[in-house]
């Protein structure tokens, strides 16, 4: 993994010292932030960008980003923007892919990107987990982008339907909908291999 260390603009002569204590204190709220973010952070980078490289690229340019406009918001507005920043970083980066896509491979035989109706693997290794975990990984593999995402931000990061909407940009109805449909498929495979194994 990696650590992230905010560059703390210094004066050296601080024309006030109240003011250069608040900046401070704000610098190291924003470290403490984003080291307790960035391994949920880059987990669901990866799942998305399906590459480690391309996730820490994902991670480092949504800390920036976050940094650069959000840090004198309210701390306690921060992770759901935080996020927020993430899912446009993972969606500018998914619209970069399709670009150099269709340059190098522009034709009649050019597959479209994954969309809702196809599946966008996502890598086991992101998770240290079980057997059984691993089990469950592989069938949220076989959810759609979009169900994976809000599978992820709902029961992992435990944010409410509001937040979830407002990251991916999408309605409550969506988000729900999209929970839903993730849900059955993946009690319906679980079910389906339980069979599998009494009838073996």
């Amino acid at each position: 993994m990696f650590d992230i260390y905010l560059c703390h603009e210094q004066s050296s002569e601080p024309h006030n010292k109240n003011v250069a204590a608040e900046a401070h204190e704000l610098n190291q709220q924003l470290d403490d932030f984003l080291r307790e973010q960035q391994k949920q952070a880059f987990a669901i980078a990866l799942v998305s960008v399906k590459q480690e490289s391309d996730a820490l690229d994902v991670i480092q340019e949504t800390m920036f980003s976050f940094v650069k406009y959000y840090k004198n918001k309210p701390c306690s507005d921060w992770r759901p923007l935080f996020y927020r920043v993430l899912q446009n970083k993972i969606n500018d980066h998914h619209r970069k892919v399709k670009g150099w896509l269709r340059h190098f491979f522009a034709g009649d035989d050019y597959p479209e990107p994954a969309d809702d109706n196809n599946p966008n693997p996502s890598p086991a290794a992101v998770f240290e987990l079980n057997s059984q975990g691993n089990e469950m990984i592989a069938i949220i593999k076989q959810l759609p982008p979009k169900q994976q995402q809000v599978l992820m931000y709902r029961m992992w990061q435990e944010m409410t339907v509001a937040e979830t909407a407002k990251i991916m940009n999408i309605s409550h109805g969506s988000v729900k909908t999209h929970m839903h449909r993730a849900t059955q498929k993946i009690r319906q495979t679980i079910g389906n291999e339980d069979e599998n194994r009494r009838s073996n």
